[in-house]
């Protein structure tokens, strides 16, 4: 019996590990930090477009990173996309899956600032849902 336990445990391991391997290739993770990128492919309960949806938002608010640094005439563009990012992420995520990824971006001491600074000085913009294209 002993020996049957060892079997399914090392398939197991297996198949856990090879899907960490697969991710990748599914997962557009070009513009995404490594260290989210790696965060996000070690998330092993989500789907494969639960992650696309993590790249995508990863993307995006990756740029309010240095938010103080950002010129005027960019903002409109940044705020459009992180609004379709936060759209797309909503539809396939929990906002505290959302809130994981943007403690892992910002970090947690920074995260409200930052958060803070973007809804005061970044234009609302105001989306059309059937022209979003979701990755």
């Amino acid at each position: 019996m002993h020996p049957f336990k060892f079997l399914v445990m090392g398939l197991m391991t297996l198949l856990s590990s090879s899907c960490q391997l697969i991710s990748p290739i599914f997962v557009d993770y070009n513009g995404v930090r490594m260290d989210v990128a790696r965060w996000i492919n070690n998330q092993q309960l989500l789907s494969m477009q639960q992650k696309r949806s993590l790249a995508q938002l990863s993307k995006a608010q990756q740029k309010l990173y240095r938010i103080e640094q950002i010129p005027q005439d960019q903002k409109l563009a940044i705020a459009t996309q992180n609004q379709i990012a936060l759209y797309c992420a909503r539809l396939h995520l929990t906002e505290n899956k959302i809130s994981q990824l943007q403690n892992i971006i910002f970090g947690e001491n920074e995260k409200v600032a930052i958060l803070q600074k973007y809804a005061e000085e970044f234009p609302k913009v105001k989306l059309d849902a059937s022209a979003i294209q979701c990755e």
